[in-house]
Parts: structure tokens; sequence; C-alpha cells
């Protein structure tokens, strides 16, 4: 694996940020038709938005942009992720956990982290529990075949 970073994502970086979301949420839209709350159906316009006013980054590997990760300074001390996400030949092989050690080492004051992922997804699940998150027991159903559940790391 080629060296992981993140670049802060300027406006003029929307077409890329969204193109590299939609090719990322894409699989688990199709799997749950999620068509109110699937990041790949998230116009650039919004996307446009979050770079404007959050953190968004672009993960690359080497000079190649594979991800991206925003993150939400809810207050001094408390920060949500959302979304965070790798294209999909980028997905299993240890980026993930390499990205979130990245925005921790970003926001070194931070106390809690706060994200939300698919119930269904237990590698997502596993994923972010192997990091240290906790499930918090909030529950939003999406559809019949979709839970959104809470996730907090305190530090």
């Amino acid at each position: 694996m080629s060296s992981i970073k993140l670049i802060k994502a300027l406006s003029s970086d929307t077409a890329l940020l969204h193109d590299i979301q939609v090719s990322s949420f894409m699989p688990l839209y199709e799997k749950y038709h999620d068509d109110d709350t699937s990041p790949a159906k998230e116009s650039a316009d919004a996307i446009a938005w979050k770079i404007n006013n959050s953190d968004f980054y672009i993960v690359y590997e080497g000079d190649e942009a594979v991800g991206g990760v925003r993150v939400v300074a809810d207050s001094d001390n408390i920060c949500r992720i959302s979304p965070i996400f790798l294209l999909p030949r980028c997905q299993n092989k240890g980026m993930g956990s390499k990205v979130m050690e990245l925005v921790f080492s970003l926001y070194p004051k931070t106390e809690k982290w706060q994200l939300a992922t698919i119930s269904e997804e237990e590698l997502n699940c596993h994923f972010y529990e192997k990091l240290g998150f906790v499930r918090t027991g909030s529950r939003t159903v999406i559809n019949e075949h979709m839970t959104i559940i809470g996730f907090e790391k305190t530090i």
C-alpha cells in the first residue's frame, strides 16, 4: 500500500469528490435502495455545501484520489464523521484504519467521536468497533432492509 494522505477539499474538488462518493456508495445503494439517505444519490451541490461548511478531506493513495472523509465539529471537543468512503477496490486493505488514524491526529483536542453506519453491514460495524467505537443505541429504520445505528468513541 502506497502512502495514504488527507488533503482538505476545496470548492474546485466538488466534481472529483462527488464521483468518488457515488462510486464508493453505489454498491450499498444497489443493495438497500435507500433513495433518500444514500450518499450515492447526493447531489454535487450538496457536496459543495459540505466542502464549504465543514472539513471535507480527499483521501489519496500516492497521487491518486481514492476516497473522502468529512469531519463536523459539533463543539470544541466533539466531532462527527459523516461520511467516510473509499472506492470499492481500496476497501478491506487496511486503508480505512489508516485514514481514521490520520483523522484522529488532525483533531487532538477531540474527546468524543461520533458516526453512524448501516447495522446490517457487519464488516462496517466490526471496523468501527475494532477502532474503539461502541454502539450508542441510536437506531433509525430507513426501510425494511436497512437500519442506521450510532457509534461513538471517547478518547
